[in-house]
């Protein structure tokens, strides 16, 4: 995802977070449940952003079997705004019963006591398997107190995706590539001087969602206790102190330097040879790029340990829903082994079940393999209630350090320092 659409989400999303406490009371003292018995006469009701067809009719699917098999109707609202929208339902007290959270948003929500805990109806279903979902994907939807209050409806992890023509044209194969991240300078920089003119060794998004994982892979958090950001440690430093030079050496650029707006294009037009993003490129490069060869890899290991990050969305339920035993039987359904594989497969989807990812072979396949691998160990988008703040400063700051223009202490400080005040004016 470029730039300018991550800075629109995290701008809206603040949004939210800011007007929670405001409205959290608002809508206490509605909620409810209904009978068992009632249930095949009941209609709950379904918030979704917008999908790919296939994603569209994957789900029309899943709720047509999910009526046959149970008498609950669904109905289904498609928000083209998510945040905004689910801002503005929250507040008038007409959210779904069950809706999407994102990760990035689930700590506020769930702070705010807007998600109803699972706990209970997991443990009277009989057969749910909670292990089997990929332990990331679960514990992101998992509150400090061990409460789950959203099923991950599916999930992506990050790849390294290499140009096998390109690596092979330069003398190298994609065994040559290294397995850490501290030795990928050295690397790049010997792909370098065996490339045509105009390709560039690798191609990065230099924007904190895809770097938290090795900001935080030295045993510092980007969020400490108190909920302060924290990006001028000296583990933190020198993670970003490797991209900031190779970047200063060309041996990394952004998209915006090739005049991309993602790193998908300029790893199909062929002007990267390496690059690290999620296995939505996977479609985009095939339909887009079919000429271009590729294979891809885990993510290099930081500090000798494997790291990746996760994006997911959970399934949940409605705090103050009266359809709750209604809400629960779809997403249990729809997260279930059967309705997960469904899903995964239709939508072409990493699942958040690994039974579903063993069904569906992703394993077996040689470029879904490390992105199937990488949800064992991924970290989630997600840090906390005040991360947007910290983001946001972070990808204000980081090009000055690129560019040259500050340093990376000084642009870290920089960002750490604004950051901090806006979250402790907002904390008090």
């Amino acid at each position: 995802m470029n730039k300018e659409v991550y800075e629109m989400k995290i701008n809206k999303l603040a949004s939210i977070i800011m007007l929670l406490p405001m409205f959290s009371g608002v809508l206490a003292g509605c909620s409810g449940s209904s009978e068992p018995g009632e249930l095949a006469e009941t209609t709950i009701t379904l918030g979704v952003w917008g999908g790919t067809d296939a994603e569209e009719s994957t789900r029309d699917q899943l709720i047509a079997d999910f009526t046959a098999e149970t008498g609950i109707g669904v109905d289904v609202r498609v928000w083209t705004d998510y945040e905004t929208q689910l801002q503005t339902e929250l507040i008038g007290g007409t959210a779904p019963d069950v809706f999407y959270v994102e990760a990035f948003l689930f700590p506020s929500l769930e702070n705010e006591g807007l998600l109803a805990p699972l706990g209970d109806f997991i443990s009277n279903t009989e057969g749910f398997e909670k292990d089997d979902f990929y332990g990331p994907a679960l514990n992101a939807f998992t509150a400090e107190s061990g409460d789950i209050y959203g099923l991950p409806k599916d999930l992506s992890t990050l790849g390294l995706y290499y140009n096998e023509t390109l690596l092979n044209e330069a003398g190298f194969t994609p065994e040559d590539i290294p397995t850490e991240m501290e030795e990928l300078p050295e690397f790049l920089a010997q792909l370098a001087d065996n490339l045509p003119d105009g390709v560039v060794p690798a191609i990065t998004s230099a924007e904190l969602p895809r770097h938290l994982f090795a900001l935080n892979a030295g045993g510092t958090s980007v969020i400490d206790e108190n909920g302060l950001g924290v990006l001028t440690q000296p583990d933190q430093l020198e993670y970003v102190q490797m991209l900031v030079d190779a970047y200063e050496e060309g041996l990394v650029q952004r998209p915006i330097d090739l005049g991309h707006d993602w790193a998908g294009d300029s790893f199909g037009t062929e002007s990267a040879v390496l690059m690290i993003e999620g296995n939505w490129a996977i479609a985009h490069l095939n339909q887009n790029f079919s000429e271009v060869e590729f294979g891809t890899k885990e993510v290099p290991m930081m500090n000798g340990n494997q790291g990746s990050m996760m994006f997911t969305v959970s399934y949940s339920i409605n705090a103050h829903s009266n359809n709750q035993e209604a809400a629960w039987e779809f997403v249990n359904f729809v997260t279930g082994k059967e309705g997960m594989t469904t899903w995964a497969e239709g939508a072409s989807l990493i699942p958040s079940r690994q039974s579903s990812s063993e069904a569906l072979n992703l394993q077996e396949n040689d470029v879904m393999a490390p992105f199937i691998a990488a949800a064992d160990y991924a970290t989630p988008w997600q840090q906390g209630t005040t991360l947007s703040i910290v983001f946001r400063e972070y990808n204000n700051m980081i090009p000055a350090a690129l560019s040259g223009e500050m340093s990376l202490q000084e642009a870290m400080e920089q960002a750490e320092r604004i950051a901090n005040n806006d979250i402790e004016a907002q904390l008090h």
